[in-house]
């Protein structure tokens, strides 16, 4: 019985990765199975070093260890169905909400080549700061704004109206990951060449913004201009930015993973302030090509190994005046397993399939 729930726990989170890695199964879903994986191991090796035996009145070994095999088939089936319904969902709901913004407001071809998306949940003590500053006439002149309203229930839309911007809300929240790639959606439609993604609380300083867009016309030696821009906080020429412990080590275990994969040398893997241009957020904008969650160091490595062209820029950046992060309390420890994850999802999913490579998957 303990060898049955140790090769049951192995056969468990080596399943959970495999569907994580074809896409099949969320990353919230595949913690959960890698973590049932591992207290099935843990329980098998624990009541065979110290003789623990599990007796079942009435039931034989064979008939619990099926009854057992027959549950995790059909454990896997749900959640597999149950991602299916979130992937498409969140699919659809991207589409629904981009045609009920096209319908109120009348379609027009803007003269400006750049758009910056802003994903805005309950953000109204930090929106109007942010936007006062976006609304200079320096950075209007050379750029749309499109605020994604991700069903705020505060006045962060009221706000938001108030200002010489464009808005989509969300009937309901998508999500930070989502919010982004509505974002792209819109830009692909309206022809922009640019985008340059920020958050709304105010940490990414809209300074930055003429810079990265610089950036990102800039050529290199061989006549080519970057696919993706990260605006960095760990780089020669950043303003100071303190972060806590549990997030320095979380950049150094990403910042080794993406060395060790791409031989790239990445400063600020999960910088949220960034610049695409339009061959980069075009491919985010396709069905499944974007974590619509925490699309953070693992969109980096699969970009990387994709084969975009990726930079870095030294970047100013401000700690969060008020509101709640989202990755408050016991958040992180959820993000840093479900990152850890992904980013192993990715690297295998990249290398190990050639049709993902060609952009087929």
């Amino acid at each position: 019985m303990e060898m049955a729930l140790i090769a049951a726990g192995i056969a468990v989170m080596l399943c959970s990765f495999w569907f994580l890695s074809l896409k099949k199964l969320t990353a919230d879903l595949a913690v959960a199975w890698e973590i049932i994986g591992v207290v099935l191991v843990i329980t098998g090796v624990i009541s065979w070093l110290f003789g623990w035996h599990m007796e079942f009145q009435e039931i034989t070994e064979p008939v619990l260890i099926g009854i057992g095999l027959a549950g995790l088939f059909f454990g896997f089936e749900f959640s597999l169905l149950i991602s299916r319904l979130i992937m498409r969902n969140q699919e659809l709901a991207i589409d629904l909400f981009m045609l009920l913004q096209e319908r109120e407001r009348e379609s027009r071809k803007s003269e400006k080549d750049l758009l910056i998306i802003m994903p805005v949940r309950n953000e109204e003590k930090n929106i109007s700061g942010v936007l006062d500053r976006l609304s200079q006439p320096e950075i209007q002149v050379m750029a749309d704004i499109l605020c994604i309203n991700d069903a705020s229930t505060d006045a962060s839309g009221r706000i938001i109206d108030s200002y010489p911007c464009m808005q989509i809300r969300n009937l309901y929240g998508l999500g930070y990951g989502s919010a982004l790639q509505l974002g792209y959606k819109y830009a692909v439609r309206n022809d922009y060449r640019y985008v340059i993604q920020m958050d709304a609380d105010g940490q990414h300083d809209p300074c930055n913004v003429p810079l990265i867009y610089e950036k990102l016309q800039e050529k290199n030696q061989d006549g080519e201009t970057p696919d993706i821009v990260l605006a960095s906080r760990f780089m020669e020429g950043s303003s100071e930015f303190h972060v806590s412990v549990w997030k320095r080590c979380a950049f150094g275990l990403f910042r080794t993973m993406i060395r060790r994969v791409t031989g790239r040398r990445i400063a600020d893997p999960t910088t949220g302030l960034q610049g695409l241009s339009r061959s980069a957020f075009a491919y985010y904008s396709q069905y499944n090509h974007f974590d619509y969650q925490y699309p953070d160091a693992n969109m980096v490595i699969q970009m990387l190994l994709l084969g975009f062209r990726v930079t870095e820029m030294p970047a100013v950046m401000h700690a969060r005046a008020d509101g709640k992060s989202m990755h408050s309390g016991l958040e992180p420890v959820g993000y840093m397993m479900r990152m850890f994850l992904s980013v192993l999802a990715v690297v295998f999913r990249v290398k190990g399939f050639s049709s993902y490579r060609h952009g087929l998957v």
